[in-house]
């Protein structure tokens, strides 16, 4: 058994050493602290990468659905298509109209244009056969 002076001493010892162990675990507790607040950082920078990362493959990656910009280029692509399209059509329109014009033009004043083309492809073939073809680039040098 022990004495009391031995127990005193051994009291005195744990006292002494309170207020140290008090201050490591207060230390402890800052430290614990700091590295919660580090962590939320940590956390918080990653959920912002995460975020430009989704922005970023959302406008890239063609496997995921269509973002904004590719939304845009291809509601572009469609008015311009709309607009070839009514372009193509009135431009069908228009030489509809002159091939109406033309021939409206011809009948009033009385001409016939498949007797014009017979009548300069006989003297065609007669300058050919003749062998008096303008075209021919001998006889023009």
């Amino acid at each position: 058994m022990e004495t009391t002076e031995g127990l005193l001493a051994k009291v005195n010892d744990i006292e002494s050493k309170l207020p140290k162990l008090e201050s490591s675990i207060n230390n402890l507790r800052k430290e614990n602290e700091m590295l919660r607040v580090e962590l939320n950082k940590i956390n918080e920078n990653l959920q912002d990468i995460m975020a430009l990362y989704e922005v970023v493959s959302n406008q890239i990656n063609p496997f995921i659905g269509v973002s904004k910009i590719t939304a845009t280029s291809l509601e572009k692509l469609e008015r311009l298509e709309t607009e070839y399209k009514r372009l193509k059509k009135t431009v069908e329109e228009l030489t509809n109209d002159l091939i109406i014009l033309g021939s409206l033009y011809l009948h009033q004043l009385d001409i016939n244009l498949d007797e014009i083309i017979e009548e300069v492809l006989e003297e065609e073939i007669i300058k050919s056969m003749s062998g008096e073809d303008t075209h021919d680039t001998k006889d023009n040098k």
